[in-house]
């Protein structure tokens, strides 16, 4: 079923760069999925299962709680795999036209490919100060864990509305 989109339909090939970013987006996934079994001998049965604001740990599961950031990451690795291929589907700040369809689709798609290896990067991270945490390696995910995180991902997506504003006319 066709979605009625008059949105032009262009197929963007990746550059290195953008496989670059796939191959790291990868690298993370398989590190996420990786840390809790390569830990899972020397955890405690009651680990950190959320931490506050200021990054200290404020409640305690079970280690089996643990699996939930590598399943929901391998879930967020292919949603926003699945995503990228299909940028006449988003929302653009800018009208998109033939002119400038392939410069916008490729600005979206890098976002996207960005924001799925950052987002992979900060599970691994959580992944891994939860696991020193629960040995006692670690004191929780640290105070500037949250503001660092949100510059990120915020920053990111900042440069890139800044860049398809600036590219609304070019071809």
């Amino acid at each position: 079923m066709e979605l009625n989109n008059p949105l032009p339909q262009i197929k963007i090939r990746l550059t290195l760069f953008d496989w670059v970013i796939e191959f790291f987006a990868l690298s993370f996934m398989i590190l996420l999925l990786l840390l809790p079994l390569i830990y899972l001998k020397v955890l405690p049965e009651r680990i950190p299962v959320h931490f506050n604001a200021a990054g200290q740990p404020d409640d305690y599961g079970n280690i089996s709680t643990l699996s939930i950031l590598p399943l929901t990451g391998v879930f967020m690795y292919f949603l926003m795999t699945i995503l990228s291929a299909f940028p006449r589907i988003y929302n653009y700040p800018v009208k998109i036209t033939p002119e400038n369809a392939a410069m916008q689709y490729r600005i979206a798609t890098r976002l996207i490919r960005i924001l799925k290896t950052v987002i992979l990067m900060i599970f691994c991270f959580i992944c891994f100060q939860t696991i020193k945490t629960a040995t006692g390696e670690a004191a929780g995910l640290g105070k500037i864990f949250l503001p660092v995180s949100l510059l990120i991902t915020f920053g990111i997506v900042a440069v890139f509305i800044v860049m398809s504003l600036n590219n609304r006319e070019h071809s």
